[in-house]
């Protein structure tokens, strides 16, 4: 399962899903993990709702077939990811385990390989 966390500058880093706590762990940068020795991750308990979005693709430069998703979580917070087919049915299983039962995931959210 490939997934990347895209920042604002569109440049990607290593997500891994940790199942058991139903959370996306960025993978940390150099300054991350020697520095300030702190992890960035995202519940997905807190997911309120994904929607597709084709105008990052555009902007970022990856060789891997992915869709690029916008996760609206429920503290206002929008974070950029891309994910392959294993990884869309990771993200919309966490959906419904977080009780949305797939409201406000678009029906559009089909894997295309390029």
């Amino acid at each position: 399962m490939n997934i990347v966390y895209i920042n604002k500058k569109h440049q990607c880093r290593a997500v891994t899903f940790d199942e058991t706590k139903n959370r996306f762990w960025i993978e940390p940068n150099f300054r991350e993990r020697f520095i300030e020795k702190r992890r960035v991750g995202f519940d997905l308990n807190q997911l309120d709702s994904i929607k597709e979005m084709p105008a990052i693709a555009e902007k970022v430069s990856s060789d891997l077939p992915l869709v690029y998703l916008l996760m609206i979580f429920k503290d206002k917070r929008q974070v950029a990811v891309g994910v392959d087919e294993k990884g869309l049915y990771a993200v919309t299983a966490a959906l419904k385990t977080a009780e949305q039962k797939g409201e406000g995931v678009s029906n559009s959210l089909v894997f295309n390989a390029h």
